[in-house]
This record gives C-alpha cells, sequence and structure tokens, in this order.
C-alpha cells in the first residue's frame, strides 16, 4: 500500500496529523539508530495507541515509505531557498545530500534496504525533478555549464549514496561532491 500524498497529509484533522507525525518521527529515530523493534513499538515509541499506527500505517513498509517520502521532500524543500540563487540553492542540496547521507548513514541503508522500489523510484523522481530544475536555472543564469545532465549528477549521487562502507567514506563523499562542483561551474 502507498503512502499518503502531501496533500491528504495536510487534509487531515489536526490530532490525526499531529499522531502520524509522531510515528513517522520516531519510526525516522528507530531506523536512524539501526534499532531492532516490533512494528507495534512504533506506538509506544510515538504516544499513540497500536490502533492509531495501524490506521495510518498498515505495515512497517508503508511506514518505512513514510519515512524515506518525508527525507526526500524535507531535502528537496530546503534547495529551494528564494533567498538564494539558483546556483548556490544546487550547492546546497548537492552538499546536503551528502551532509544527511554521513548523518544518518544508518537510516539511509535502512531505507534503500526496505523501501519499495516504486517508492524510492518516487522519491528519486523528485529529487531528479529538483536537481534538474536547480541544473536549469543555474545554467540560465550563468552559474554553471549548460552541458551538463541531470542524469550525470544523478549516477553521482547514486553513488555517493551507495558506497557508505567505504572505510573513508564520508571524506571522500565530500570530496566527490566538491569534485562535481568544480565540474559544474564555468569559471
Amino acid at each position: 500500500m502507498r503512502g499518503l500524498t502531501m496533500a491528504q497529509v495536510r487534509a487531515l484533522r489536526a490530532d490525526a496529523r499531529r499522531n502520524r507525525d509522531a510515528i513517522v518521527a520516531a519510526a525516522r529515530d528507530v531506523f536512524d539508530r539501526d534499532e531492532q523493534v516490533r512494528f507495534d513499538d512504533f506506538a509506544a515509541r510515538a504516544g499513540v495507541g497500536v490502533g492509531t499506527l495501524y490506521r495510518h500505517f498498515p505495515t512497517r513498509e508503508a511506514l518505512t515509505a513514510a519515512v524515506y517520502e518525508g527525507e526526500v521532500a524535507a531535502l528537496c524543500d530546503q534547495a529551494r531557498d528564494p533567498t538564494r540563487s539558483a546556483g548556490e540553492n544546487l550547492d546546497a542540496l548537492l552538499r546536503g545530500f551528502v551532509e544527511y547521507v554521513v548523518a544518518h548513514a544508518g537510516l539511509a541503508r535502512r531505507l534503500a534496504a526496505v523501501v519499495d522500489p516504486a517508492v524510492q523510484a518516487d522519491g528519486g523522481m523528485e529529487l531528479e525533478s529538483t536537481v534538474a530544475d536547480l541544473l536549469s536555472r543555474a545554467a540560465a543564469d550563468g552559474a554553471i555549464r549548460n552541458n551538463v545532465t541531470v542524469g550525470a549528477v544523478m549516477i553521482v549521487l547514486h553513488g555517493i549514496g551507495s558506497a557508505t562502507d567505504r572505510p573513508l567514506w564520508a571524506s571522500e563523499a565530500r570530496a566527490a561532491v566538491e569534485l562535481l562542483l568544480a565540474g559544474l561551474r564555468t569559471t
């Protein structure tokens, strides 16, 4: 079962939205700590009843998908800062992606391992759409080269996200994104 759309979440009653948000936050914390808990334990961690958990998330997979979708949406939202240029937002998104995965490697591994491929594709499409928009606008502003494809950037991000088991991964991931940024620039 697929999760609720952001419009459906916003349409929930205030108390239902708070309960849903509390469950997602509890799950995010459990996944980030790489803890192994029974599905019903998410309710206790969120301070809600088991029925509330199952009403919002009938399965662990549905809950995991909601955490994943929320994380991708938050990352993309941070890259839409109207006080920054498209080039600055692109830099922030790419560096933010790396810092997010460095800070939450356990969560990233857990989500990649258990989130349904269709949900991953949806989240990947949102990220790819955000990157494509920023690339296009930054190129139009002259901040980056105009011949860079979104696919090339996404391959670099995927490589960064899938190499978390390397011993020097964090420093290498930061270096890789800096190489990418340097390659994007016109000067």
